[in-house]
């Protein structure tokens, strides 16, 4: 069966489409492009997020394709990339934990997925940590690309809450997104996790976008 999926419907490189072998990520000529150095934004929160490309060109168009086009295949290339980012700046013995910023129920069930979500497992199986939903979005707000970086900020106050404080207490936590822009999404998320009781928190993203 795998054979004539295989034929009928081959992977492709999330960043050149080049048609690759089933047990590869990216293509070769795409994969030796990568930056050999993570992308570090620190935050207004003063936490920082590790991701290990800038949100343009190719990365781009694979990132959206993920998000919005339901080409989950990409999230293995994507979670590989920012497990070598986070384990070159930290380490991963460093984390207890990974989670990721949560959507709304009528967000997710809209999309069908959380992407975000799908990027947290992932870096699970491959850092054999475990992943946990730790937080709630439990306030509707308003959709954060739509906004000026001072109303982002804004927009996401009081919109997270813990699912289960004794999770989140005494641990060091990896919280997971997509883009990391102004950084307002993983403040917050880092704020509550850090209320609740958390050691540490570190964050990380695919991409860095120019905010």
């Amino acid at each position: 069966m795998n054979f004539f999926l295989s034929l009928f419907f081959p992977p492709k490189c999330p960043y050149c489409s080049k048609v690759i072998f089933r047990n590869e990520t990216e293509c070769p000529d795409c994969r030796i492009q990568f930056p050999s150095d993570a992308k570090i934004k620190k935050l207004p929160s003063e936490d920082i997020c590790i991701a290990p490309f800038a949100y343009d060109s190719q990365v781009r168009k694979a990132i959206l394709d993920f998000k919005y086009h339901s080409v989950v295949f990409n999230a293995e290339s994507f979670s590989k990339a920012i497990f070598n980012s986070v384990r070159s700046q930290t380490g991963e013995s460093d984390i207890d934990i990974i989670t990721y910023v949560p959507m709304s129920k009528r967000s997710r069930k809209k999309r069908g997925y959380n992407q975000a979500e799908i990027l947290a497992e992932k870096l699970a199986g491959i850092s054999s940590k475990p992943c946990l939903q730790l937080l709630d979005k439990t306030k509707k707000n308003r959709i954060q690309h739509e906004l000026n970086a001072e109303d982002r900020a804004k927009n996401v106050i009081g919109v997270y809450s813990p699912t289960d404080s004794e999770m989140i207490r005494d641990k060091s936590i990896l919280i997971v997104d997509d883009i990391c822009t102004t950084g307002s999404t993983l403040s917050e998320c880092c704020r509550v996790l850090r209320q609740s009781g958390a050691k540490k928190v570190l964050c990380a993203a695919i991409a860095i976008a120019d905010a």
